[in-house]
């Protein structure tokens, strides 16, 4: 019955952009523009040595999604809908207004101003899945309202989140986040770009139901590199919390055909009733390097990067670490380190394909494992609208 709503939301957007699309058609002095947006990433993985966990491999849609934007004036708005991991969800819902340019007013769900690498697009990404810190400290769409001020050497971002999306609506007082992104951009040329950032959010606990277990409790997750074996390496739940604090700071730069990027996470969970307070951190370095192509690309609206320009190759690297284990805080929830190397070519704008292999190092304390080594090579194709 739930993938059957699921389903109808999906019928109800197309219908609403073949609607918009006839209006158009009628009137054309109409300002009001509508485009179907889309994509599909296609994964394949296999384990070239899985530690003695029984691996599996094989295939997936790591993400299939269809939706609508469109754009009337200063106005924006778009909604789309998602299959990943046999389940079907709303992704981006949101309305947004754009004044002189700089300044961006928007309400719905969507990310939280936290991480560019959970910002940007999973297509833009160098690799099949974000660095498990990313995974880890960052949370999914929520539904909330921001700010946004955005010039040439200037952005930042605040935004007022409740611990709710549309997809798992709750019959509970919800926790609620408030969020702070600062960047500072010295060099912003067409083939040069140096971008150091901050942000932080101060969360309360997601609220439950009374016959739910989980109240007052952070859970910090994250597969690592892959989701074709969909198991946890990160599971670190921590109880009796009274409020989460997280850091973080983060560098990109780009000059003509090189690319770097790097962030540090930290998460802060103070507690209550004489439990001691629990500290997580990690943080990832990544570059990559054009062997065709002329230079790499940047969004400006969430200070994020974007894949290359037109038709490219690039090959890439990443190393990535994570400490969840807080023994002072009694709580093991896993640490793990994963080196990546990688080689990615676009047709252009909308399709691509990338191939890359990871090794991976989890400590004793990894979740759902146990912490032997192993390492996988994963392909990917992918089309965008």
């Amino acid at each position: 019955m739930h993938q059957m709503k699921q389903l109808y939301r999906l019928l109800l957007i197309i219908g609403l952009y073949s609607v918009a699309t006839n209006a158009l058609g009628q009137n054309t002095e109409k300002k009001l523009k509508c485009s179907l947006t889309g994509r599909m990433l296609m994964d394949g993985g296999i384990y070239t040595q899985d530690g003695g966990n029984d691996f599996g491999n094989g295939t997936e849609f790591n993400d299939l999604r269809i939706g609508l934007k469109a754009t009337y004036d200063n106005w924006t708005m778009r909604a789309e809908i998602g299959y990943a991991g046999g389940k079907v969800s709303l992704k981006d819902v949101y309305a947004s207004y754009t004044l002189k340019g700089k300044h961006i007013f928007r309400a719905g769900q969507f990310y939280e101003p936290f991480s560019p690498d959970m910002l940007c697009s999973t297509f833009d990404l160098l690799f099949h899945q974000s660095p498990a810190i990313v995974q880890a400290l960052t949370d999914g769409r929520r539904m909330g309202i921001s700010y946004t001020y955005n010039d040439l050497h200037y952005y930042a971002c605040g935004g007022f989140f409740t611990d709710n999306d549309v997809n798992n609506l709750k019959n509970a007082s919800q926790g609620y986040a408030i969020n702070g992104r600062f960047v500072y951009r010295p060099v912003r040329k067409e083939k040069a770009l140096l971008h150091i950032g901050v942000a932080t959010d101060y969360r309360t606990p997601n609220g439950v139901a009374e016959d739910e277990e989980g109240k007052n409790t952070f859970t910090y997750k994250a597969p690592g590199v892959s989701t074709i074996d969909n198991r946890n390496l990160i599971n670190a739940e921590v109880d009796h919390a009274q409020y989460q604090i997280r850091l973080s700071a983060e560098l990109l730069a780009y000059y003509h055909r090189f690319y770097l990027q790097s962030e540090y996470m930290h998460a802060h969970v103070k507690r209550k009733n004489g439990y001691n307070n629990y500290r997580g951190h990690g943080g990832y370095v990544q570059c990559a390097w054009l062997l065709i192509g002329n230079q790499y690309t940047y969004d400006e609206a969430s200070a994020c990067p974007s894949r290359p320009s037109g038709r490219a190759l690039e090959i890439c690297s990443r190393f990535d670490i994570v400490n969840m284990d807080d023994t002072k805080a009694n709580i093991i929830g896993g640490a793990q380190k994963d080196f990546s190397i990688g080689m990615n070519y676009y047709f252009n704008r909308h399709i691509g394909v990338k191939v890359n292999y990871s090794y991976v190092i989890p400590d004793s304390s990894a979740k759902e494992i146990n912490g032997e080594n192993f390492g996988i090579v994963q392909a990917r194709i992918q089309f965008i609208l």
